[in-house]
């Protein structure tokens, strides 16, 4: 059932070769532990209703049902945990689509050990994983079913403060709540907390709306525009 204070993960994937080199890879990180494995399917939900993990990595083929409804179905009966694609799919349309409904990132098989791990912690922590090579679609994407971006509307915003113009620079670059936090010395809750002050400022819900809003206003100076 996995240890206390461990991130609890369950694979799903069909090729039980390549679940048996994530098993390996996991085993040797301190702080998650594989609680369970399965095909991408029913079985996979099952599996999550029983166990209820942290995080999912799952497959983006799903047999008989498609990747959509698996994760709908999946939320439904689990919604804390998170799903994070580990695959060789390379159709953006359907990842992205996945992304809206509820996946939390992406992350191609060829990826490294020390990606995965960090995509892990990173999802489970509440973060977005986008390969770096994809952000910039998937910002594209966002701006394209959503003009404004969540961003700042018909009204006067707080302006930004100097620590929160650095924290958005380096969100902007791809970086992950640790990698910010050792960039500038503070801790990884004191970057939380800017990046909540951050989006209740931009009146956004996560990390790649923020880039967008950045990148439609031209934030660079911190001071939220006004309509």
């Amino acid at each position: 059932m996995g240890r206390e204070g461990h991130i609890r993960v369950v694979i799903a994937d069909d090729h039980r070769l390549f679940r048996e080199g994530i098993r390996l890879i996991l085993s040797r990180e301190e702080g998650i532990a594989l609680v369970g494995e399965a095909a991408p399917g029913l079985q996979t939900i099952e599996l999550v209703n029983q166990l209820q993990p942290d995080v999912v990595l799952l497959d983006i083929s799903v047999p008989g049902m498609g990747v959509i409804e698996f994760i709908r179905r999946l939320k439904q009966n689990s919604p804390a945990t998170k799903l994070l694609f580990l695959t060789a799919a390379s159709d953006e349309a359907l990842i992205f689509k996945a992304m809206k409904v509820g996946a939390k990132g992406y992350l191609s098989r060829v990826s490294t050990a020390a990606d995965l791990t960090k995509a892990i912690q990173a999802v489970h922590h509440g973060e977005l994983w986008v390969e770096r090579k994809l952000m910039a679609r998937f910002v594209e994407e966002e701006a394209a079913t959503d003009g404004s971006g969540k961003g700042p509307r018909g009204r006067t915003q707080p302006a930004l403060t100097t620590r929160e113009q650095e924290i958005l620079r380096l969100l902007r670059s791809g970086r992950t709540n640790k990698e910010i936090a050792q960039s500038l010395l503070i801790s990884e809750k004191t970057v939380k907390s800017h990046l909540s002050n951050i989006f209740r400022k931009l009146n956004v819900r996560h990390r790649v709306q923020a880039v967008l809003c950045v990148d439609q206003h031209g934030l660079t100076e911190g001071v939220l525009p006004t309509k």
